[in-house]
């Protein structure tokens, strides 16, 4: 996400060549089953950057029908769990006619507590509601194979 230019309508037009790291996000984005996305709510929408990593998808269809589901690991003082970057998220694949999986968009409550020093998720209970999630995602992709 870092290595994305800033997202210009300009630069992404019909037979123009895009940036490498677009091309690698495209490409990976294309080759995907499915998407699990997973972003924070920062001054109540999607933070820039994962909003500029989204605009670069909607030029190439890659995400058109494209089963993609997400995933909010908030702690408690979270007043809205993200509520107003899913609303944003949702409109953004509405417009690119993703295939949002309603039953594997989840909201996990995380605190720092539950992660260890290396960063990983130490919840069990935490750790099996992904796990719904993802499997929950991967049905919905193996039934639109």
């Amino acid at each position: 996400m870092g290595s994305l230019p800033h997202f210009n309508p300009d630069d992404d037009r019909e037979g123009a060549r895009v940036h490498p790291a677009v091309a690698e996000l495209r490409a990976a984005v294309a080759a995907a089953d499915a998407l699990l996305l997973c972003t924070p709510e920062y001054a109540g929408a999607l933070p820039g950057a994962f909003k500029n990593l989204l605009e670069w998808t909607v030029g190439d269809g890659s995400t058109y029908r494209k089963p993609i589901a997400w995933i909010n690991a908030a702690g408690p003082a979270a007043p809205t769990g993200a509520a107003d970057a899913h609303e944003s998220l949702r409109k953004i694949l509405a417009y690119v006619h993703a295939d949002v999986i309603d039953a594997a968009c989840v909201r996990i409550e995380v605190t720092r507590d539950m992660v260890g020093v290396d960063g990983t998720l130490t919840d069990p209970a935490a750790r099996e509601a992904i796990a719904d999630a993802l499997d929950t995602l991967a049905r919905a992709a193996a039934e639109r194979a």
